[in-house]
């Protein structure tokens, strides 16, 4: 065996995913809530070829293999960014999934 694990992947294995035509897929693990301006709730990502017939889920490290997890719409749309998405469709119901294209050009975003 390579070491390698086939279903999951990082965040650098991710950009090089999405630049060979792979799709982000948020899945809603935990139904959002508000709380005072803020929403709460449990995301995780995969990234999905355009058929659906690879996912991986995107994990925080290959030797640990925890789950990346995002708890706040702030915090998954700042990563949908990094990732180069135009836009941020965000389910908000448990078992909800949206895909998300990444444009041209993987640079990390600045403000």
């Amino acid at each position: 065996m390579d070491g390698t694990t086939p279903n999951v992947v990082t965040e650098d294995g991710l950009r090089d995913l999405l630049s060979s035509g792979y799709l982000i897929e948020v899945i809603c693990d935990q139904t959002a809530e508000k709380r005072h301006y803020s929403w709460y709730g449990s995301w995780v990502v995969h990234a999905v070829t355009k058929d659906g017939q690879d996912a991986k889920m995107l994990v925080t490290s290959r030797s640990v293999f925890k789950l990346r997890e995002f708890k706040t719409i702030v915090g998954l749309v700042s990563f949908l960014a990094d990732m180069r998405c135009l836009s941020a469709n965000i389910p908000l119901i448990a078992g909800r999934r949206e895909r998300h294209e990444a444009s041209e050009g993987l640079a990390t975003a600045t403000s």
